[in-house]
């Protein structure tokens, strides 16, 4: 029988072990408040950009965060599994946020044109992201270049954010639209 607090605390120090290990290879690009913790198999690039890490974030196994741009994860926000965010620009996420497995947050789209009967690659098109707190990401969502997320957002399953949410309110859908605005009133 496996003692699950060992194993717990075991898993802790190996993340931790990694979050040193980050922070010493990327250390005039990468800032941080204290630790994070690092899950296995993580992928971190940064190409010329900036990372900034708030305190506690915790990044999930199998995570993919790769900026030649600016990035920036608020205070206590957590990515999970197979998680990815690719910075060409910028992306700011607030703090307090939990953003669910297989996410993926862009900030560019390839920029092309049609001549002579074939499609040419013409560099990328930027537009920053800017994610608000206490922002609650479900599984698979799609968050494309220019949107602004607001505060105390919740945003389901399967979702393609393609346009600015405003704060307190749950979205989803393709692409995304407000569903119901929250109040405070709300009896649970």
């Amino acid at each position: 029988m496996v003692n699950l607090k060992k194993k717990s605390i075991f898993l802790k120090l190996l993340g931790l072990i990694r979050c040193i290990f980050i922070k010493i290879y990327y250390i005039y690009s990468l800032e941080s408040e204290g630790f994070f913790y690092v899950g296995r198999r993580i992928k971190f690039f940064i190409d010329h950009g900036k990372v900034k890490l708030g305190k506690r974030v915790r990044l999930s196994d199998f995570v993919h965060l790769q900026s030649s741009g600016k990035l920036e994860i608020g205070d206590y926000t957590t990515l999970n599994s197979f998680s990815r965010i690719i910075a060409f620009d910028q992306i700011t996420i607030g703090s307090n946020c939990a953003i669910a497995a297989f996410v993926t947050i862009l900030d560019h789209d390839h920029d092309f044109y049609f001549k002579d009967g074939q499609i040419n690659y013409n560099g990328y098109i930027k537009k920053p992201v800017k994610i608000g707190s206490s922002v609650w990401i479900g599984d698979k969502v799609t968050i494309l270049k220019g949107v602004t997320i607001g505060d105390n957002v919740i945003i389901g399953s399967n979702s393609l954010v393609n346009k600015d949410l405003p704060s307190n309110c749950i979205a989803g859908g393709v692409p995304c639209k407000v569903i119901r605005h929250l109040s405070e009133e709300e009896k649970k």
